[in-house]
């Protein structure tokens, strides 16, 4: 273990990340695992049933009790041996990066059954294998936060090796790109859904033709089930310093009767502070976007109320503890909304008659999404945000476009 110690040690090297303030370590050569009790292939390290993770060794399993190994002999060293584990994770320190992970799963002599988690994402999806047939399967993953969690499931979750390498370090653009990661309002909808539109799909012409939008924004997400799902990741993998992640959640995080979705403003803040540091490890810049308000009126003041309040509060309180930049599209829809009234309202939002657009043939009355015109209005307001941020973004702001 001393020796592995010792290697985990030489395998860092410090580099400076362009768009990062500080010097990070990277993994500078793939580690290379071998589970089982049997022979070690040459240049991997033995993972046995008996290592239990501590920090000292760096790797291990969380939970010895659901782990056993067998050794079919052979001169495969990969194959002839294994590492079973039933419903436990095994975990690695690593630097925060994008690496490609490869692992092979198998057993000479009997049935396989396995399902693979990484970071809580599903990386390998139910597989079964009779004797003899291995999963050979390969992936990508962004880490945030410094430690690599597989979790093994299924009947015959049989582990033979794993190796993790490091990917290249992606360069700056040109002009950046923005990366849309948020819910329903902000998506980008098929044209079979016309008319209804997100903000996300809208703004782009309020910015110069330099820059790119990438909208992986969709329906019935909160901060928590985007990130399980893999979406932040699929995100993190592709960004590149110099480029700019647009955050909006609150609407799915406050849906308490959906514990799938449902997250705590205190969890929500957590979650926040996840894509933030996914964002800014890889150089991009996060900009936090208050979840915009519903049409939700009271008579009583003769104005609209801001959503989910307590959604609001916590990302301004994100963007202060964090030092990241916020457009607060609450304040600013809510405001819109004001100055048209509680009629003047309806041509933003999908209420439609019967008949009128084939997506809706009986009609609809929603007060949460938009038709086109309205997330185009939403869009320029959010523009209108990043102006008035003055960061480097909002040069690219089209000043003649928010009029």
């Amino acid at each position: 273990m001393i020796g592995l110690c010792v290697g985990f040690s030489l395998l860092f090297a410090t580099i400076l990340i362009p768009g990062q303030a500080l010097a990070e370590k990277q993994l500078a050569a793939p580690l290379r695992f071998d589970f089982g009790p049997g022979d070690v292939a040459d240049g991997y390290t033995q993972v046995t049933a008996k290592d239990a993770y501590t920090p000292e060794r760096g790797y291990g399993f969380t939970d010895l009790s659901k782990v056993n190994e067998e050794n079919r002999g052979g001169s495969d060293a990969i194959r002839s041996d294994f590492v079973r584990v039933q419903g436990s994770s095994f975990v690695v320190n690593l630097p925060p990066a994008d690496y490609t992970l490869s692992l092979i799963a198998g057993d000479t002599s009997g049935n396989t059954d396995i399902t693979v988690k990484a970071e809580s994402i599903v990386k390998v999806e139910p597989t079964a294998k009779t004797a003899g047939q291995f999963v050979e399967a390969a992936f990508e993953l962004a880490l945030i936060d410094g430690q690599l969690e597989l979790y093994f499931s299924g009947n015959e979750a049989k582990i033979n090796a794993l190796v993790i390498t490091p990917k290249g370090a992606r360069t700056a653009g040109e002009h950046p790109s923005v990366y849309l990661a948020g819910d329903s309002t902000v998506q980008t909808y098929k044209s079979s859904m016309k008319p209804q539109a997100g903000w996300g799909q809208m703004i782009a012409p309020f910015f110069t033709d330099e820059t790119i939008f990438v909208n992986r924004s969709i329906g019935g997400r909160s901060t928590k089930t985007f990130l399980v799902q893999g979406r932040l990741d699929d995100i993190l993998r592709n960004i590149r310093p110099g480029d700019y992640l647009f955050i909006q959640f609150g609407h799915n995080d406050a849906a308490i009767n959906n514990q799938e979705r449902y997250v705590s403003p205190a969890d929500y803040k957590v979650y926040l502070k996840t894509y933030i540091q996914g964002a800014t490890q890889r150089g991009a810049v996060p900009v936090l976007i208050t979840p915009v308000g519903r049409r939700d009126y009271d008579a009583a003041s003769a104005s609209f109320r801001i959503s989910f309040p307590e959604y609001v509060q916590a990302m301004k309180e994100t963007a202060s503890e964090t030092g990241v930049a916020l457009v607060d599209l609450s304040q600013l829809s809510v405001a819109y909304y004001d100055t048209l009234g509680l009629e003047g309202t309806l041509p933003l939002f999908l209420h439609l008659e019967p008949g009128v657009y084939s997506a809706f043939p009986d009609g609809v009355k929603d007060d949460t999404h938009f038709q086109e015109y309205g997330a185009e209005q939403i869009a320029r307001l959010v523009a209108q945000g990043v102006r008035d941020l003055n960061i480097p973004l909002s040069s690219y702001v089209k000043a003649e476009n928010l009029q």
